[in-house]
Parts: structure tokens; sequence; C-alpha cells
């Protein structure tokens, strides 16, 4: 964004109407998604290279001109913020629809926890919980780190190796109680915690969805509680313990429309679709007849998109087996930019790369996507309310 650019998005701003953002409830939904819809055009611009001022003093400025203008437009020079490619937090730098919407609609609470060994200290930054993902972010501060907090290193040679401060485990409680608790004592059926590198080399995204949808007897997470992360660093002998409370912050819209579609010896049915500003969740059954290919089975993932052809990104994909071909599954996307009237649930399968094509590297087309084999006639297309 140049000066003139900023200089035009600040004049309109001061001719808005400033606006507190009401509560989340069921009513409001049309208009959460319509500002979604403004956040997807946000965040494809940001994939596009941006200049930088060539000059200290034009940077100065223009942050010096919306510190003025805090006191006046607090909710606008947010937005005007996030068009600065140095300001703004960990989520909104994320590629995640619903961690951007999370920050636009003023739902994320800061932790203020952090802990320090050896001269490392990790905080944690942010938090957002909308009954179907816990997320929150992660900051290691510290002299002499060179890796990045997350992943692996190739060593010269060519072995994978974790450098000194990097996450090697991370383990958390729901108000003092063990994960096994909402599980139904099930180690298949474990709330599924998982993390990812941020934007800077030193973040991370954590997310954590619970399996109540799994179809058996297992617990969903309460609307409010303190998460304990037990984070275990490389190369630091004690582990590092943040506090994180979590509280449910939007109004989710629930169907059941109960779908089944047949094709070729497979059944798809759609039972659930959960959706909110922040995350859009599906609870699907899959079954083949007994002489199916297995290895298809095994590798069948699901795709989702809206009736322009928009497909959601997935975040997490929990599948629990009911007998030897049929197996439920929890299917966790980022949410809908704009209300769609309808989405399209479309059945796939993975090639391997393997020569036995049992287990192994999936196959990659010539952009290294994996190959997708969709499956003729397992489709399902559902209303939205």
């Amino acid at each position: 964004m140049n000066n003139e650019n900023l200089e035009k998005q600040l004049r309109e701003l001061r001719k808005a109407n400033k606006q507190e953002l009401p509560p989340l409830l069921r009513t409001r939904q049309d208009s959460i998604y319509a500002s979604l819809a403004t956040i997807v055009q946000d965040s494809a611009g940001k994939k596009k290279k941006r200049k930088i001022y060539p000059k200290i003093a034009a940077i100065a400025a223009a942050i010096l001109l919306s510190v003025m203008l805090t006191a006046i437009y607090p909710p606008a020079l947010a937005n005007a913020l996030k068009q600065l490619p140095w300001v703004g937090g960990i989520f909104e730098r994320a590629d995640d629809l619903g961690l951007q919407a999370a920050q636009s609609l003023g739902l994320i609470s800061r932790p203020n926890s952090s802990d320090t060994h050896e001269g490392i200290t990790l905080s944690a930054e942010e938090a957002v919980f909308d009954g179907n993902r816990l997320a929150f972010s992660v900051k290691r501060e510290g002299e002499g780190l060179g890796g990045k907090l997350t992943g692996v290193t190739v060593g010269p040679d060519g072995k994978l190796f974790q450098e000194k401060g990097t996450i090697s485990s991370a383990k958390v409680m729901i108000d003092g109680v063990p994960l096994e608790v909402f599980a139904d004592g099930r180690w298949d059926a474990l709330p599924s915690l998982s993390w990812i590198g941020g934007k800077e080399g030193n973040t991370a995204i954590f997310a954590l969805v619970d399996s109540s949808n799994l179809g058996i007897s297992t617990k969903p997470f309460p609307d409010q509680f303190v998460l304990t992360l037990t984070i275990g660093l490389e190369g630091i002998d004690e582990p590092f313990i943040l506090q994180i409370p979590a509280r449910r912050v939007t109004e989710n819209i629930i169907d059941n429309p109960d779908i089944r579609v047949q094709a070729d010896g497979w059944s798809l049915t759609l039972q659930k679709l959960e959706y909110s500003p922040l995350t859009t969740r599906l609870s699907l059954t899959l079954e083949q007849e007994a002489d199916g290919d297995r290895t298809a089975f095994n590798l069948t993932g699901f795709e989702v998109k809206d009736e322009q052809g928009l497909v959601l990104e997935n975040i997490s994909q929990s599948e629990l087996l009911s007998s030897d071909r049929s197996r439920n599954v929890d299917l966790l996307t980022e949410p809908f930019g704009k209300h769609p009237n309808m989405l399209t649930i479309r059945a796939y399968y993975n090639e391997l790369k393997g020569p036995e094509k049992k287990h192994g590297l999936f196959k990659t087309d010539s952009t290294g996507n994996p190959v997708k084999h969709y499956i003729d006639g397992l489709e399902i297309k559902v209303a939205v309310q």
C-alpha cells in the first residue's frame, strides 16, 4: 500500500459512522458473513507482492498518523493497520480465513501467560474458541536460536533433525483433566491437537478440536474452560507451561440434513452441518461394499465447495471405524467467505506414488498437489440456512 492509498482509505474511514460490533447472535449471522466476503478479498490481496515504503520517514509518518487516529476511529484503525505488512497479530497474518475473521470481528482474547527456562520465553499471544476449534498462538523469544519454533531442519548429511528451541512435544489438559476424559476411554477418539508455524519463524498456531462428532459417546468441550498447555522444546530440560482461558464467542447454526447418496459400491451420508464465522463442520459416514478397493477406502478424503466453486480449505479430518468398511468422519474446514445457498461435498481418494500402491507418499501433479480421483456419484448437495 502506498501513501496515496493509505490516505484515501483513512479519509473514507473518517466519513464512516462509528459502530461497535454487536453480539454474535443467530439473527445477525447474515451480516457477519457479508463482512467475511471483504476478508476473502483482503486475504487474496495479501498474497500479492507489496512494496515497502522506500524511506524511513514515510514509514514513521504512516504509523504516527495511525496512532493519532486511535482515539477517534478505533475499529476503523484496526482495519487500516491490517494493510501494513509489519503491523498486526499472528492470527491475521495466517493463511486461515477463520482466524482472520476472528481478528476482524474482535473475537480474539489475550491469554497473558508466559514461561521462561534457560533464557527462552514462550508466551501465549492470542486465543479464540467457537465451540468447534480452539485456536491459539504461541511466540518464542530468546538469544542464540537459529531454528524455527516448529518443524525440522535438513542437515548437511541429508538427515532431518530438530534444532535447539524447536517444539518437540505438546500436550494439553482442560480444567485440569486430560483429553482422554473426553474420548470415552478410546485412544482412537482423542480430541485432535495440531500445530503449524506462523508467518514468523518464532511463532506457532495451535488447533484443538473435540471428538464429539464421531458418533460415539465422546464429550464436547465445555463452553468455557482453562486450557493448560505443556510444551517441550528441543535442547531444553524443563517443559514450558502456559494457561489459556477459553470461552465460546459465537452462536453457531446447526442443521441435521441426513442426506445419503450411493454409487458403485459406495455410500456417503451427511448427518450434521454446523457453521460459524470461524469454521464449517460436517459429520459424515462413508461406507464401502466388502469387495471394494480397500486402499481407496483408506485414502478417501472430502472436498467442500460453494455454488461459486470456491473450495473450503480443510483444517482437520478425524475418523473412527465403526466396522471394517464403514467409518465416521468429522471434517472441519475454514468458513465460507460469503454466505452460500448451497454446499457440495465430493468424495475422492488419493493416488500413491509407491509401486505397491498400498502405502507411501502421494503422487503429485505438475503443480505439486496430490492427485485426486473423484468417486463418480459420491456427491452431496446441501442447502445452507
